[in-house]
């Protein structure tokens, strides 16, 4: 398995007599490449040619649809008898129709000759009246019995679309091997070809622990190949197999740099639960022995291995089953305890609370980017987002609110001096203290950062002694400290600093 592909192996053993043969291996996905097939073997036997044929073939349904196709001609001739039917009654209607309208204009001239009398006239009308109802009752039945057909016609005609579209054309690959066998014996041949359709994405499982890390990582495998896997040996690559370019110098063109709209950093969510409390013990039966505790499940991991270039590669010690679906099917790799160690981190102008986070040393196989579930000591505490990390390299994982370490920022003393005092300057001067207070049961190492104010105008100036404080790192205003808090102690950081700026100037945004 690589990332984006697979190379499928496929392994046969037939017994052969001496002479010429041909080995056809039939049904082999049309996601296959049809250069990438290849053909070895064991046994007393010479390899002649190989031939790769696209073989296409209908595949009928199950059910027949000659009955349906019977019974649709019968009701479409039934449709056609009813049709004519009602074209028949409603030509005698347009005639009932005609023949009134004829008989009150001749009727209207022969009554004023005084040639017929009213009773003529009611004798007809009665008449027309009679014959236009039973027609139109006619029409109505027929109506009704031909939609009741054009129905049967239309489930009919449903049901013998459903049954052609299960007719359809498969498309596969067929593999001819020409083999001349000297002696009479067992001839095993392998059969190799890259095939799309399959990959898989990296997942994995960490579980922070006392300065360590259980480190397991799951491979999330799909097969879309048409081919089922059952019970195939699997070996997971960290290659893809797309191809690999060099790339011509194109000219480099630069601009006006416009600052792009700052992004709030991502963090992990924690999810902030009470911890279970356990159910209360049963009373002790007096004279009963407790069961043996049953053994740990043993699980199986496969055996990795790094080539030169850094592709990690993974093969199972047994064999899986991969359905043919478009699901994504778990398969542990390993699970390797890496070497790691809590760090705590704190930004005072920003957090209210300190968080956790564990730096984590990888061992000798490549970390690709995936999702990673993260537990401390056992109790899930949230989902993140691991980036590549090299063989070797120090990350960072497992971003929560560390609850053993408590932190607040004080401002001790505020001076604001107006304009005379200072030659026409404006003047502010803060102090602040910053305490941390540990309340775990060993040292805690913890990064800390605060800010003051920076400008790059002349006219506004920043007074700040940043060599009594013992700084990390320093720049644009930002202060760092890494320090050490031992036991149950406080550590307390105190700096100050002071602002002046002409009184003509106006700061954006405000100070506090």
């Amino acid at each position: 398995m690589f990332r984006d592909g697979a190379r499928v192996t496929r392994v046969g053993r037939i017994k052969l007599s001496p002479g010429p043969h041909k080995i056809v291996v039939p049904d082999i996905t049309n996601l296959a490449q049809e250069d990438s097939f290849r053909v070895k073997g064991k046994g007393p036997a010479s390899l002649s040619t190989i031939d790769v044929r696209r073989v296409e073939r209908v595949c009928e349904p199950d059910d027949d649809a000659e009955d349906l196709y019977a019974e649709l001609r019968s009701l479409e001739k039934k449709l056609a008898a009813i049709n004519d039917e009602i074209d028949v009654y409603n030509h005698r209607l347009e005639h009932i129709n005609t023949m009134t309208a004829e008989f009150s204009g001749l009727f209207g001239q022969a009554f004023a000759a005084q040639e017929v009398e009213i009773k003529a006239l009611e004798v007809m009308d009665a008449r027309a009246t009679s014959l236009a109802e039973e027609t139109y009752d006619k029409l109505q039945e027929l109506n009704q019995g031909a939609e009741e057909v054009s129905t049967q016609i239309e489930v009919v005609r449903r049901n013998i679309g459903q049954i052609d579209s299960e007719r359809k054309t498969v498309v596969t690959f067929s593999v001819d091997i020409s083999l001349d066998v000297t002696q009479e014996s067992e001839i095993e041949l392998y059969v190799t070809y890259q095939c799309q359709g399959a990959g898989w994405n990296p997942s994995y499982d960490v579980d922070l622990l006392s300065e360590k890390t259980m480190f397991r990582r799951v491979a999330l495998v799909e097969n879309r190949t048409l081919e089922p896997w059952k019970d195939v040996f699997l070996t997971v690559s960290t290659a893809t197999s797309r191809p690999v370019e060099a790339i011509e110098g194109v000219p480099f063109y630069i601009s006006e740099y416009s600052p792009p709209v700052a992004r709030r950093a991502m963090r992990m969510k924690v999810k902030k639960s009470a911890k279970p409390q356990p159910p209360p013990s049963p009373a002790p039966i007096a004279l009963a022995q407790a069961p043996p505790e049953p053994a740990e499940m043993e699980e199986v991991f496969a055996e990795a291995s790094e080539s030169a270039s850094g592709i990690a590669i993974y093969e199972l010690p047994k064999p899986v089953t991969i359905p043919y679906d478009y699901e994504p099917h778990p398969v542990t790799l390993t699970e390797e305890e890496l070497d790691s160690k809590t760090i705590h981190y704190w930004y005072a102008d920003g957090m209210s609370e300190v968080v956790a986070q564990d730096e984590v040393t990888n061992g000798d196989n490549v970390i690709l980017p995936g999702k990673a579930k993260v537990y401390a000591e056992g109790d899930y505490i949230g989902e993140t987002w691991i980036q590549q990390a090299s063989p070797r390299e120090r990350f960072k994982l497992g971003t929560r609110t560390a609850y053993d370490v408590k932190a607040k920022k004080q401002l001790v003393k505020k001076e604001i001096e107006k304009a005379g005092l200072t030659r026409g300057k404006l003047r502010r001067y803060y102090k602040y203290k910053i305490e941390i207070k540990s309340f775990s049961k060993k040292p805690v190492e913890i990064e800390i950062v605060d800010r003051i104010p920076h400008s790059n105008s002349t006219a506004i100036e920043v007074r700040f002694d940043k060599a009594k404080l013992g700084l990390e790192k320093f720049e644009l205003g930002i202060m760092h400290w890494k320090k050490t808090v031992e036991p149950k102690e406080t550590l307390e950081i105190i700096y100050d600093y002071e602002v002046s700026w002409e009184k003509d100037i106006t700061i954006v945004p405000p100070l506090p």
